[in-house]
């Protein structure tokens, strides 16, 4: 009983955590806020997680795991590649979550990542899954060289929409974020299957006329 009383305060904890992450970003994300937010002193905080980097870790990855969740929902009902790549993206812009207050939060912790090795691992392991499981997509698409190729794309385009939609001038919707990369992804295999045309060369033994200067030329002028 204990233990199970235990695991449900270290949940409550972490989805109150998580939230307060969405609200104050995580600098904002203290100890005392996510105690209030959860009903719980600060000492039962203190308790259950004995730093506040090990509680900011624990919502990375509940955040991370909200994401495959999302993900995973959508790839079971995908039947085919393509709609497993378009699974994933979608995957990666929660109906619930793709919104600026969000985003501003993701931003704070991106700044973190250099300097938190923990944070840096986090992210790591995220971005190997992603690549991953869109290069496995990808393969029955294409060829593995264009595969890493435009996973690598979808990962930058990914990180760069949710960037901008932290903005306030210039955001950018949840459908119009998918939409963008869906066109990438539709523009890059078109190009992936299409016969490589050789780059002209430059015949090296026809003489040049010999250019006059740019001094001679003004003289000219």
């Amino acid at each position: 009983m204990k233990t199970s009383i235990d695991k449900i305060r270290r949940r409550d904890l972490v989805e109150a955590a998580f939230r307060t992450f969405l609200d104050h970003g995580l600098s904002g994300t203290t100890m005392a806020r996510i105690g209030r937010r959860a009903g719980m002193s600060h000492g039962i905080v203190n308790y259950y997680f004995k730093s506040k980097d090990r509680l900011l870790s624990a919502v990375i990855r509940h955040a991370f795991q909200r994401i495959l969740s999302d993900s995973i929902v959508l790839l079971r009902a995908a039947t085919t590649p393509r709609e497993r790549v378009s699974a994933v993206i979608a995957g990666n812009f929660s109906a619930q979550l793709f919104n600026r207050e969000t985003a501003a939060a993701w931003v704070s912790f991106f700044a973190e990542v250099p300097t938190n090795a923990d944070f840096e691992r986090l992210q790591d392991k995220y971005y190997r899954r992603l690549h991953r499981s869109l290069v496995h997509h990808l393969g029955q698409l294409t060829n593995a060289v264009h595969a890493e190729r435009i996973a690598l794309g979808i990962s930058v385009w990914i990180d760069g929409l949710w960037l901008r939609s932290a903005m306030e001038k210039h955001g950018i919707d949840r459908q119009a974020a998918i939409n963008a990369i869906e066109e990438y992804v539709d523009v890059s295999l078109a190009a992936a299957a299409r016969p490589a045309v050789p780059r002209t060369r430059k015949d090296t033994n026809k003489p040049r006329r010999p250019r006059a200067s740019a001094s001679l030329s003004a003289l000219r002028d």
